[in-house]
């Protein structure tokens, strides 16, 4: 049966979980526990990108950067998710180090994450060393020392962001790689979960006076936390190093020369399948709304605050304060509603046909779009701070089910096109494999050329690797934030409304901008109809 069509039948897949002389599942099976272990590292990474976002900023700010300069520091994040990602996903696949194809990357990464964040919260000491005045009090030996601090700490966030990119796309390649088909969507949604919890844990400990609790780690709170969150980085990739055991792939073909690292990346966008296109034209759309919502959903509490008490002074610096207090502690409830639903909503999946269950991950993902949409649409009614963090609240429902869904869709559809890149790949095949011949005539059974033609085939096959197909699904999330960076600048310069304008609720600039993310949700809700079912249920 030709693949496409078979994809749209409902034919179950050869490695669903009715399907269980297929697979040995004693085997392969993943117990809760070494979900956790093998998703540990999503807690800490999450945990860095929160005391970054939330202290990068103010700290920019406090070295004498101007707020254009700080938007070009910011660029670090979508350049780094644009360039690193895919790249690092292309050598990871084709990687055979002993110690796995993900590991090395995960750990050259990570401890160049804490070597960044080191650079970060001590900049202003490192410059001093480096200009031999430690201990000078002469005035113009500071300014001098600034300035290098200045350079120290927009070199470390953008080394910050590369690395934390490079530490991401092994972790999510691992979290595909090592769970067999039917738990990709158990894997990811343990994934999201541990993104919650460092969301969480991030910005309680943010709160916290971490100079009172741990004075001898520093005598500020970015010193503290970034110390902090360096150790909790390292013990969440410990866990995930110490605990998986990823298996070790040797060469086949290793004449390529250096730049087909490119050419692999190129042709994973002409060649594309065409499930994972389908997700990827969702994404674009999705992270179309969800940027708006993350840039602005602070500012918007803060301008409705400002709303509700006209009366005082707007630009006094307890009013600005408070404002910005009713933000964050709108996205700290985000962050635990994001928790909960992280935990409860995948326990109703259907875990065998689910011509009974309406709770498909399909159907659960639409839901999510349109949810978001309404959320949205009801910032036309909130009239008071408390009803705005409650907006901001409830969008935790939907952010917990972005961080699950499409990546265990992505997953499934990686792993089921794994049999036929363990016989047939051209670059590495794993060393041991005792299964190899009843790996073939599984491939050998299937659709010998999913989605594509016969000549292709050869081409085709090397970008199902699981990094390769994440390196592009991610790139489909920050090309939006481009787009919206763009979008709402128009959408701001239409309400005639600057960024004082905005903090001071002059108008409703931010909530426009964030309704245009709600309808972007909605055409993401319409596409996700389209999306191919591949008839993958979890394990019961």
């Amino acid at each position: 049966m030709d693949e496409l069509q078979r994809l749209n039948s409902n034919e179950p897949t050869k490695y669903n979980s009715t399907n269980r002389n297929d697979i040995d599942y004693d085997n392969n099976s993943l117990s809760t526990w070494e979900m956790i272990k093998l998703t540990a590292c999503m807690a800490g990474l999450q945990f860095t990108w929160t005391v970054e976002l939330a202290y990068g900023s103010p700290y920019l700010r406090s070295l004498g950067l101007t707020t254009e300069l700080i938007a070009l520091v910011w660029l670090a994040g979508p350049l780094s998710g644009l360039l690193i990602q895919p790249l690092v996903g292309a050598i990871s696949d084709k990687s055979t180090y002993k110690l796995g194809r993900r590991r090395p990357f995960i750990i050259v990464g990570g401890f160049l994450v804490c070597l960044s964040m080191a650079g970060i919260a001590y900049s202003r000491e490192w410059a001093k060393v480096y200009l031999g005045m430690i201990n000078s009090k002469n005035g113009d030996d500071r300014d001098e020392a600034n300035k290098i601090a200045v350079y120290i700490a927009v070199l470390a966030f953008y080394c910050l962001d590369f690395s934390i990119n490079a530490v991401q796309a092994s972790c999510r390649a691992l979290i595909l790689d090592i769970p067999p088909l039917y738990q990709q969507e158990t894997g990811n949604a343990w994934a999201g979960r541990m993104l919650h919890i460092g969301n969480v844990t991030g910005y309680f400990t943010g709160f916290l006076d971490l100079t009172a609790l741990f004075p001898m780690l520093g005598d500020t709170q970015l010193k503290v936390l970034c110390i902090v969150a360096c150790v909790i980085f390292i013990l969440s990739l410990l866990i995930t190093s110490l605990s998986v055991k990823e298996k070790v792939f040797e060469a086949i073909d290793d004449d390529k020369p250096w730049w087909h690292t490119i050419v692999y990346i190129y042709k994973a966008f002409r060649y594309l399948p065409v499930p994972i296109q389908r997700i990827c034209n969702v994404q674009f759309f999705a992270w179309m709304g969800w940027f708006p919502f993350l840039f602005f959903s602070t500012t918007w509490v803060a301008e409705i605050y400002a709303q509700t008490h006209p009366t005082e002074d707007p630009n006094d610096e307890d009013f600005i304060y408070k404002a910005t207090r009713a933000g964050s502690f709108g996205l700290l409830l985000f962050s635990f509603v994001s928790v909960a639903a992280g935990v409860i909503i995948p326990l109703f999946t259907p875990s065998t046909d689910p011509s009974r269950n309406p709770f498909t991950v399909y159907n659960i993902y639409i839901a999510s779009h349109i949810i978001f949409f309404i959320i949205m649409m009801t910032t036309f009614f909130v009239r008071t701070e408390y009803h705005a963090i409650s907006v901001i609240a409830s969008v935790g429902v939907p952010w917990a089910i972005a961080m699950w869904i499409p990546f265990a869709l992505v997953g499934e559809f990686v792993q089921k096109e794994n049999v036929e890149a363990i016989v047939e790949n051209t670059h590495v095949r794993p060393i041991e494999n005792p299964d190899i011949e009843h790996v073939s005539s599984i491939a050998s059974s299937s659709s010998s050329s999913p989605l594509v033609t016969p000549d292709e085939q050869n081409e085709e096959e090397e970008e199902f690797d699981a990094g390769m197909m994440l390196g592009v699904h991610n790139m489909y999330i920050v090309f939006p934030q481009f787009v919206i960076s763009l979008i709402s600048s128009g959408i701001f310069k239409l309400f005639n409304a600057n960024s004082e304008d905005v903090e001071i609720g002059n108008n409703d600039a931010v909530g426009w901008v964030l309704r245009f993310g709600g309808f972007m949700a909605l055409i993401a809700a319409i596409l996700s109809c389209y999306l191919m079912d591949l008839h993958v249920y979890k394990q019961a």
